[in-house]
Parts: structure tokens; C-alpha cells; sequence
């Protein structure tokens, strides 16, 4: 037998082994040093930072894996693209749970501000507040429950249960139930008696006897789990659970919008096995990105899960918990969204979005695949597709759990789109 290799093919082969054997990676420990070279696990680096350093000279085929066990405390940034044979890929080693990249700090410094109401120096905008894990609630009047929209227009609201002077709540965040299907915020920006002038809701309350509640001031701050920040002053408020001293706590501010931000137009990126938390916007951001997978990763107690704008994406094996507002939102085209667990999705008032929103799953372009997801305890819409999007063998419980006029699963602009073999049960409101 005789083989030829023309000079042209071997040269190829060469330059593939190339690059190839060029692929690297680094590690990154809670015990590493960010002056390490990184590409040991004895010789990792500590930071996320260190590893953004390197972000946008990353090469096909390189991985950056954290430690199993381990917290990381940033905002992970890719700025370079792998090729369908080498994905560029972020993951984890070692054993145990899976790593955390987390938007939140852990506060200290805490001295008393009165009674048992605390404040700590933060410099940077806090959107949520952790006690020991557990949400804390912003500073709020009525602690509990709603008051009641007496008359109302798109920009004033009155009620005669607000007897305080005028004046007193000058500032603060109205959170008003405007629909059937959401809740606005809007900014007070002046109190008569007992009437409110606010930023537009662009929705006339009338009388229908909507119900509201104001917060994000501190004269409001009065009871066990709630906080305040003042922006201007950079300090945080807190009234820990059980009035406890926080200096004995975890107190954690989420201050960062991503976990993992993949740059716009990369393409070819993989990430798996990471877990992603307390952040202010989308834990997993991917900004006009192409071919990106993302697998077995955790995301938890953020204000969304997934935000996705690009084409051919597949996220599958995830699971998603506890999103303040839309737990996924893929403004992307021929991407799938296969097997992942979305629970407990937009069950806060006023934490979602400002309009329309807290829905489980939304998507909204050409070629979608959505299939055996599993959707439980969704705050209004379980499911949103459009298009021609192919949604099959999903189960989703107990949508609508605090808005109204939705359903599990709800079409928007169809055109060839094929629903079948779902189950929908349960749902709460109407």
C-alpha cells in the first residue's frame, strides 16, 4: 500500500496539532495567589479578576475551571471565542458542590444607627440584601399586606388610610398592583393629605381599589428583616432577623448585574457545572453571542436567570430557583432550551419587572426548541414562545401564582409553532 499526504494537507495537520497542543488551563482557588502562572491546580489563581486579565486572549480550546467547594466573589467576563472543534470552556475541578460565582459582598463594619437598626459603609449600589442565605425584605410601609388605591390617575394615587403629615413619604418607591397581569413602580415624588403624586405607571387606576405599598426609605425601616441603602451616603441599613447583631452574621449585598458576561459576538463557548447567585440583572448574560453551550449549572436567588440575545445557543441539565424576575428571556433564533428545572420564579411582588413580566420561560424568535423542561411555582405566565417555536414534552405546576389573565403556556405572534405533548396543571390565578 503506498499513502500520499500533499503538502497542503500536511501542513494542516501540522498546524491542527498546533493548536491543539497550544490549548490551556487555568485554575482558580479560594487558596491560589493571583501572582501564580494559574495553569496548575498548585499553582491556581485566587480571583476572578485575575482571570478577566487574560479574558480576551484566551485561545480555542482553552478551559479556566474553579475549585469545587469554593465561593468567588465578581463578575466573570469572556471576551474570546473558541471554534465548533475547540470550544473555549469554563467549568469546574476537583470535588464537592459546585463553585460559586456570586454578585453579591459580604458586608462588615456594622455599628448601631438606633435601637436595633444597624449601618455598614457599601460603595456600590446595593439591589438585594442576604442575611445567613435568607432574602431580607426592603424597607416598607405596611410591613405587611397592601393598602388600598381609594381614586387614581396614571400619576397620583389617594387614600384615606394615609394619615401621616405631608411630606412623609416624599421619595419613596410605590409598588402598585396597576393590572391584572403586573405590578409598577413608580417614584413618589410628592404627598398632599392623603394623596400621592408619582412617576407614570402609564395604567389609570380609577377606582377600582388597586392594591399598593410604599418602601425604600428609611423611616420606614421599623421591623426585624428589613434594610434600607442610601445611595448618597453610602451606607447600608439593616434590622437583622431576631434583632441580632450582623457583626455575627453573613450579611451579603448583591451589587454585581452578571455572574458570567460573554462579550458581544463570541461564539463557541461552553460552561458547565458552575453556580451562579445574588446578582442584579441576568446571572448568565450573553450579548449578541453564538454557539454558546451552558449545562448542569445552578443559578439561585438572582434577579434572572438566563438573558440570552444571539443564535444557536443550547442550554440544557440546568436548574434555576428562586428569580425575581423572568427566570430566562432568549431574544434569540434556532437556539435550545432542553431538560432544565425552572422553580420558584418571580414569586415577589415588586421585584420583577416594572411592566410586563415575571414569567417562567420567554423566548421570542425563529427556530426555538423547547422541550422536556420542568416549570413549578411561576408568578404569572409559565411559558411565552412566538415563531415557529417547537414546545413538546414540558410540565409546568402552578403558574400565575400572583398575577392573573395568563396561562401556562402563551403565544405570541405564531407562524408554523407546534405545542404538544405538555402538561399544565394547577394553576392559580385566572
Amino acid at each position: 500500500m503506498t499513502i500520499t499526504c500533499t503538502r497542503t494537507v500536511l501542513a494542516f495537520a501540522i498546524l491542527s496539532l498546533a493548536l491543539t497542543s497550544q490549548a490551556a488551563t487555568y485554575y482558580v482557588s479560594n487558596s491560589g495567589n493571583d501572582t501564580n502562572n494559574g495553569t496548575s491546580q498548585a499553582t491556581a489563581w485566587q480571583t476572578i479578576g485575575r482571570v478577566n486579565q487574560i479574558s480576551g486572549s484566551l485561545q480555542p480550546g482553552d478551559k479556566v475551571l474553579f475549585q469545587r467547594g469554593g465561593l468567588f466573589r465578581g463578575k466573570l467576563t469572556i471576551s474570546s471565542s473558541g471554534t465548533a472543534a475547540n470550544k473555549i470552556e469554563v467549568g469546574a475541578y476537583g470535588s464537592g458542590d459546585q463553585p460559586v460565582i456570586s454578585g453579591s459582598i459580604a458586608v462588615a463594619n456594622w455599628t448601631v444607627q438606633s435601637g436595633n437598626i444597624w449601618r455598614a459603609p457599601v460603595s456600590q449600589a446595593v439591589k438585594q440584601v442576604y442575611v445567613n442565605g435568607q432574602l431580607m425584605e426592603i424597607a416598607r410601609y405596611p410591613n405587611t399586606g397592601w393598602l388600598r388605591v381609594d381614586q387614581g390617575t396614571t400619576t397620583t394615587l389617594t387614600d384615606a388610610a394615609i394619615t401621616q403629615p405631608t411630606g412623609t413619604w416624599n421619595g419613596a418607591t410605590a409598588v402598585i398592583r396597576t393590572t391584572q397581569w403586573s405590578y409598577d413602580t413608580a417614584f413618589v415624588t410628592a404627598q398632599n393629605g392623603s394623596t400621592l403624586t408619582h412617576t407614570s405607571t402609564g395604567n389609570n387606576l380609577g377606582a377600582l381599589s388597586w392594591g399598593y405599598f410604599l418602601r425604600n426609605k428609611l423611616s420606614m425601616l421599623d421591623a426585624p428583616n428589613e434594610w434600607f441603602y442610601d445611595g448618597a451616603a453610602g451606607y447600608l441599613y439593616l434590622q437583622c432577623p431576631g434583632n441580632v447583631n450582623p457583626n455575627n452574621l453573613l450579611v451579603e449585598a448583591a451589587v454585581l448585574d452578571n455572574a458570567i458576561y460573554v462579550s458581544y459576538q463570541r461564539q463557541h463557548i461552553k460552561i458547565s457545572e458552575i453556580a451562579m447567585r445574588h446578582n442584579t440583572a441576568a446571572s448568565l448574560r450573553l450579548a449578541v453571542s453564538t454557539n454558546l453551550e451552558a449545562m448542569n449549572c445552578t443559578i439561585t436567588d438572582t434577579w434572572q436567570g438566563i438573558y440570552s440575545t444571539g443564535n444557536g445557543q443550547n442550554f440544557h441539565h440546568n436548574t434555576i430557583r428562586r428569580t425575581y424576575g423572568t427566570g430566562v428571556y432568549l431574544i434569540d433564533n434556532n437556539t435550545q432550551f432542553n431538560d432544565n428545572i425552572l422553580e420558584e420564579i418571580a414569586m415577589q411582588p415588586g421585584l420583577g419587572e416594572k411592566d410586563w413580566g415575571y414569567i417562567g420561560f420567554r423566548c421570542n424568535g425563529t427556530g426555538m426548541i423547547v422541550q422536556r423542561n420542568r416549570l413549578t411555582d411561576i408568578g404569572y405566565i409559565g411559558m411565552t414562545v412566538e415563531q415557529n417555536s417547537l414546545v413538546e414534552q414540558n410540565v409546568i405546576k402552578r403558574a400565575m401564582r400572583i398575577l392573573n389573565d395568563g396561562g401556562g403556556i402563551a403565544l405570541e405572534s405564531a407562524d408554523g409553532m407546534i405545542i404538544r405533548d405538555n402538561i399544565v396543571m394547577d394553576l392559580v390565578g385566572t
